[in-house]
């Protein structure tokens, strides 16, 4: 298997896990900062299990690894916060802004952005834009949460491209796991939660599947096929989400909803059969 084909296997992979999580932290009913907490706790211990370099200091504390690591604890605690106070359908289309975001910023990465995958990242803002004109009737406060979540996910996404030339994606990783985790661990001492079997399996759950192994399979996608490729395919993560939602949880989508998500399930396969048609000319260009 060549490594452009493990890198989209990859961001499968991811996109299913990513697109359960909010459903996870809705049946859990913990507040955003508390279950951020926990599942980082337990995905802190996976990384410590399988990571053999142990913790350097000079790593910890380069700048890419610890502005990266607050963005992704703004960027969760934003997030599941937002899909308590709004429907998963729209809280999950204006959190897919941030890899349109990315593809427009990609140039900081040391990326050209191609046509097609600002293309891509053009159905995605006009999706947001959808979700902005329901959410005047539903949640306008609930909008501005999302957008939140939005943009810290187009931040971490460059910075840490920044960070992933140099480390390990096991090792980035778990540092930005462990500083999410000091952020978060204040708020146990004054919100309210309650432990039970159930929630500590999907808080273990969450924390070594969807937290760990996904975010390995991400930043490392991104090494292989590029950040416009997986900031694109990062799409289907609402599609799974809205998929999720309905089954377990049975919100169903509206017709803006659905609009949207459809737009953005469109830009990502626009992309990614752009891509794959450039990687076979220049296969066939050099055979020739």
């Amino acid at each position: 298997m060549d490594s452009d084909t493990v890198g989209y296997f990859e961001i499968l992979v991811s996109t299913v896990f990513w697109g359960l999580i909010p459903i996870i932290s809705i049946v859990i009913g913990f507040p955003s900062p508390v279950f951020v907490f926990f599942r980082v706790l337990v995905s802190a211990l996976f990384f410590y299990a399988i990571n053999r370099n142990g913790l350097k200091l000079r790593e910890f504390f380069r700048w890419p690894v610890l502005v990266s690591g607050v963005l992704l604890g703004i960027n969760w605690i934003s997030f599941f916060y937002a899909v308590d106070i709004m429907p998963v359908s729209m809280a999950v289309v204006i959190y897919y802004s941030g890899p349109a975001i990315a593809i427009y910023l990609s140039f900081i990465a040391g990326e050209r952005p191609n046509m097609m995958a600002m293309i891509g990242g053009s159905f995605s803002f006009a999706a947001t834009a959808l979700m902005f004109l329901q959410s005047v009737n539903l949640s306008l406060y609930g909008f501005a949460v999302a957008m939140i979540s939005g943009l810290s996910y187009a931040m971490i996404a460059i910075i840490s491209r920044k960070a992933v030339d140099r480390l390990r994606s096991s090792d980035l990783v778990m540092y930005q796991t462990l500083i999410v985790l000091i952020m978060t661990a204040p708020f146990l001492a004054f919100m309210r939660f309650h432990l039970t079997y159930v929630n500590v399996a999907l808080i273990i759950f969450a924390g070594v599947f969807q937290t760990g192994l996904a975010l390995i399979l991400w930043y490392d996608s991104q090494r292989r096929i590029g950040i416009q490729t997986v900031s694109v395919l990062s799409y289907l993560d609402p599609v799974f989400a809205v998929i999720f939602a309905f089954l377990i949880l049975g919100q169903k989508p509206t017709i803006l909803a659905v609009i949207s998500v459809s737009m953005i399930l469109a830009s990502g396969s626009i992309v990614s059969y752009s891509n794959i048609r450039a990687l076979r000319k220049l296969g066939e260009k050099t055979v020739i």
